[in-house]
């Protein structure tokens, strides 16, 4: 009986281990955040796939929001940060978060 709950329990422990997926952080900064002016922040997500196909404009589409939210066009202070979940080794769920400063 002992054999049989290890057989049912350990597949069960690896799907939720599994399904809980990594993140991987990869950020970066331009400058500081603070400055005169009103704070904007915008937010884009794609999908990826095994690692070999990752979506090229995810950062791009963030900065494009970022910049229609000034009805001047002009921000300063940009920061951009990446998240990368990953699933399974499979699929990727990729999300550039841009935050700035509207001039």
């Amino acid at each position: 009986m002992g054999k049989f709950r290890i057989w049912l329990v350990a597949p069960l422990a690896v799907a939720a281990l599994s399904l809980s997926g990594c993140i991987f952080l990869r950020s970066s900064s331009i400058s500081d955040a603070a400055g005169k002016g009103n704070p904007v922040g915008a937010q884009a997500s794609d999908m990826g796939y095994l690692d070999l196909i990752a979506p090229g404009d995810v950062t791009q589409m963030a900065a494009d929001q970022l910049v229609t939210q000034c009805a001047s066009g002009k921000v300063t202070n940009v920061q951009t940060e990446l998240t990368i979940r990953d699933f399974f080794g499979i699929v990727q769920q990729y999300q550039s978060s841009a935050n700035g400063v509207c001039m």
